[in-house]
């Protein structure tokens, strides 16, 4: 019985291609074919011709090498071909298989064909366009928040040595107000010498309690004079710092626009309104968990989802020996398990009327009295979150505390 594959090694610049008619029959001779539509047609040509010979459609086979193999797989579907795309692990175990230590592209190719006709592969279903264009905002919004957190690490270590004292004027070191206050002075030296008019006019708040700016000249004062600055390259670290303000005050820019686009964006999807429900699940949480996940049905149970996440444990055992702490595989989406780790981490945060989310809260207070580390429990709390969002999702039902 004919079983028909395109078995391909995608590196930067070019694809290896495999065709197999079925375990152990080769179809014509491996092919190396560039990153070109002219590449690609050659390989279109060869999936025609299996199908005419062989009365069944052929599935293509490839490894993920992130933004190589993502157009490759994406022009397959187009075509109509179903797809398989591999986790390297998958293919690093295979190959560890192998009594010699080899690898070519033909013999990678050929492991990966291996590995279809051992394993039951199931196709990748095609992205839908509004989950594809959510993923690319939340993944870009996660970068830019990134950069944005090195950039305060960085601009704090400048104002240490030219203001030491003033991170105890403001509340939010990086808010618009002390940001613009500290750009025009950025010294002790500077605010001394200032009148007070001028400092209050650069405090001037619509949004701010009445007193809120007097309030904040006294500690600015009282900074000012507590402080011990750096004298060393002074005009070389304020150059500096003011760069930084620029740097910082373009990245919340970028933030606030990204982050309407994305809840603009996850508000058309339905599933969206649901994972708001949950407590401590805010809006960009519950678009990156939902640009991640894309739909629950496509996963049989919660273990395949928390395996998809990487919140699986590991497991080791040799003999009679069975490890007792066991770490978790990390094996899955990055930024679903950050985002499942904000939201477990709020959930569990205590407020004046009590947890922010209760469930959550007794969850991980159990683990910490059973004697878990708090990033173990932590870790463990995300896990439990994700069961119960796979639990809403699938039923169509909004969060519950009871």
């Amino acid at each position: 019985m004919y079983k028909p594959v395109l078995s391909l090694d995608v590196s930067k610049g070019s694809i290896y291609a495999a065709t197999y008619l079925s375990m152990h029959e080769p179809f014509k001779k491996p092919v190396s074919v560039p990153h070109t539509p002219q590449g690609i047609s050659v390989l279109i040509d060869r999936l025609r011709n299996m199908e005419y010979l062989t009365g069944e459609r052929p599935q293509v086979i490839l490894e993920s090498t992130g933004n190589y193999s993502k157009p490759i797989s994406c022009i397959f579907q187009e075509a109509g071909y179903p797809v398989i795309v591999l986790n390297p692990i998958q293919t690093h175990q295979q190959k560890r298989r192998s009594i010699r230590k080899v690898k070519t592209d033909p013999v990678d190719a050929k492991r990966i064909a291996e590995l279809f006709y051992m394993q039951n592969f199931k196709a990748q279903k095609p992205i839908s366009p509004a989950i594809a264009d959510l993923r690319v905002s939340c993944r870009h919004y996660d970068g830019i928040n990134s950069l944005y957190v090195e950039s305060q690490l960085r601009f704090q270590s400048v104002l240490d040595l030219l203001f030491p004292r003033y991170p105890d004027v403001f509340s939010k070191l990086c808010g618009d107000s002390s940001l613009c206050l500290l750009a025009a002075f950025p010294t002790p030296e500077y605010v001394l010498a200032a009148t007070k008019e001028d400092i209050l006019a650069l405090l001037k708040s619509e949004y701010q309690r009445k007193g809120w700016a007097e309030n904040i000249y006294v500690k600015l004062l009282a900074a000012a004079r507590a402080s011990l600055p750096c004298k060393i390259s002074q005009q070389s670290n304020i150059r500096v710092l003011r760069e930084y303000i620029g740097i910082l005050m373009t990245h919340k820019a970028q933030l606030a626009d990204i982050r309407a686009q994305i809840v603009a964006a996850a508000k058309e999807i339905p599933a969206y309104s649901l994972l708001k429900t949950i407590p401590g699940v805010g809006k960009i949480t519950a678009a990156a968990i939902l640009a991640e996940i894309e739909d629950a049905g496509r996963f049989c149970s919660d273990h395949q989802l928390t395996a998809y996440a990487g919140l699986d444990a590991s497991v080791f055992e040799s003999g009679k020996f069975r490890a007792s702490k066991n770490k978790i595989s990390k094996c899955g989406s990055t930024y679903l398990r950050k985002a499942l780790f904000q939201a477990a981490k709020a959930g569990i945060r205590s407020t004046k009327k009590g947890p922010v989310n209760p469930i959550l809260h007794s969850y991980y207070s159990r683990k910490v009295a059973d004697g878990k580390p708090k990033m173990v429990a932590l870790v463990a709390t995300s896990n439990k979150l994700l069961r119960i969002i796979y639990g809403m999702w699938r039923k169509n039902e909004p969060f519950k505390l009871s």
